[in-house]
């Protein structure tokens, strides 16, 4: 999953993070990317939208990329 969280996150930020369930950092990678977005649409709002952008983007492919893997755990029972 954590492959697929940094490509997801190269195209989209924050919703590779969703595949690590990292909840909160996901969803204000997810709200300062569309913040960013509006930003950048308008002439001066783009002087703080696009560091935004980039610095989301960054964050969002690092926060995944640190995250610990987790074993895969199966439980087997004989009843």
């Amino acid at each position: 999953m954590k492959v697929l969280g940094i490509i997801v996150n190269i195209f989209l930020p924050g919703i590779g993070t969703l595949f690590v369930k990292k909840w909160g950092q996901a969803i204000a990678q997810i709200v300062l990317g569309i913040i960013g977005v509006l930003l950048s649409i308008t002439g001066i709002g783009s002087i703080i939208g696009l560091p935004l952008l980039i610095g989301v983007w960054i964050w969002s492919i690092v926060t995944v990329a640190n995250t610990q893997s987790q074993p895969v755990e199966v439980v087997v029972r004989n009843e």
